[in-house]
């Protein structure tokens, strides 16, 4: 086979997709355990690499906007407003430079099942940006708010009553908290999505892209850093170099520093970056477990309430009922003493008449 160009120039070929074991499956020696463990870091770091151009293509997203003031006002300390209720949006990573600092999260309008159907679709920003430099936190849930109590765009009761039935479910739903603006003090993006796998990639997604940002254009975390690193990093108001422990900095330039000691270094933060992906997978897995049990509770609280609901709906049909055979005995108790009473009458008239009789009757003998 002849192909242009240089041998071993050619880009490697993509592995092969690995068949995630899953994060229940049982496992009967520790060899099976760790291979379902490198398993699943090769499942994740293609995820990671693959989450930019996933999201640059959009993700299908429902929104909701809460914005929230300090100010105090009549109604109370403050007042929350939602912007944006129960929107169907495409959330898009659009870059406006190199630096991921310039980079903004853009929601458009995706429309209505029937404008898909009908070919109308016109995508179109209906929300102001959201810069990556202005998210302080991606949670998953909806948090600071009930989920169940999101408000409807549609005032029509069946949509509403459907759109309440799709927000009980707390495992589709991821919360972007953003810095302040002079008009809030408080932001909150709440996002549903329509599987929890998919609200759980855009979750480790989302934080790995606010990683990059600190890694690369933000406060620095690590001691080691190469000098050409350290000239054309940018660093945020009050952040401070740390390159006083870094064995590899030195002024004087005919200093040489052994390659197997660059190569030792390597492989001990290799290792570091090993161990904290398998923790974290691991606790992943902790997660997930406990937010099943957390639906589960839910589920049964729910099914609870409505059948509080259901027997308090019946104790008060009982109650008036009650209520209703209480008069109605009253009533036959009040004329059951009227007739005793007429009979009572009667009983004396009778016997007022016998006597009468008995003395016409005595009188004529006589």
């Amino acid at each position: 086979m002849i192909k242009r160009g240089f041998l071993g120039d050619e880009p490697a070929e993509e592995e092969a997709e690995v068949v995630a074991v899953g994060w229940k499956h049982d496992v009967a020696s520790r060899r099976d355990r760790e291979q379902a463990l490198r398993d699943e870091v090769r499942v994740f770091e293609r995820k990671n690499k693959k989450f930019y151009s996933l999201l640059e293509d959009g993700v299908d997203v429902t929104l909701w906007q809460l914005n929230q003031s300090a100010e105090v006002s009549l109604d109370g300390p403050g007042s929350e407003e939602f912007v944006v209720k129960s929107s169907s949006m495409s959330l898009k990573l659009h870059r406006r430079g190199e630096l991921l600092v310039q980079t903004v999260l853009t929601f458009i309008s995706t429309g209505g099942y029937l404008s898909k159907a009908l070919g109308r679709r016109r995508d179109k920003a209906a929300h102001e940006p959201l810069p990556l430099n202005d998210i302080l936190e991606a949670k998953a849930g909806c948090v600071g708010y009930d989920h169940a109590q999101l408000p409807s765009s549609s005032s029509k009761k069946g949509k509403s009553s459907k759109m309440k039935t799709e927000n009980m479910q707390s495992g589709l739903f991821l919360t972007i908290k953003a810095t302040p603006t002079p008009m809030a003090s408080s932001r909150s993006y709440f996002l549903r999505f329509k599987s929890r796998s998919a609200r759980n990639d855009m979750l480790v997604g989302l934080r790995g892209i606010l990683a990059d940002l600190q890694v690369h254009e933000g406060i620095s975390i690590s001691q080691i850093q190469s000098p050409a690193a350290v000239q054309h990093a940018r660093r945020m108001p009050g952040s401070t170099h740390k390159n006083v422990q870094n064995p590899f900095l030195n002024q004087r330039s005919d200093v040489a520093v052994p390659l197997a000691d660059v190569h030792e270094l390597i492989d001990k933060e290799r290792e570091s970056y090993d161990r904290l992906l398998l923790t974290m997978l691991q606790g992943t897995a902790d997660l997930k477990e406990k937010e099943d049990e957390l639906l589960s509770f839910r589920d049964q609280l729910h099914r609870s309430m409505v059948e509080s609901a259901e027997k308090d709906r019946t104790q008060a049909n009982d109650s008036k009922l009650i209520m209703q055979l209480s008069k109605k005995l009253e009533t036959l108790l009040m004329e059951n003493e009227d007739l005793r009473d007429n009979n009572d009458r009667l009983n004396q008239r009778l016997v007022q008449v016998e006597c009468e009789k008995l003395e016409l009757l005595n009188g004529g003998k006589s």
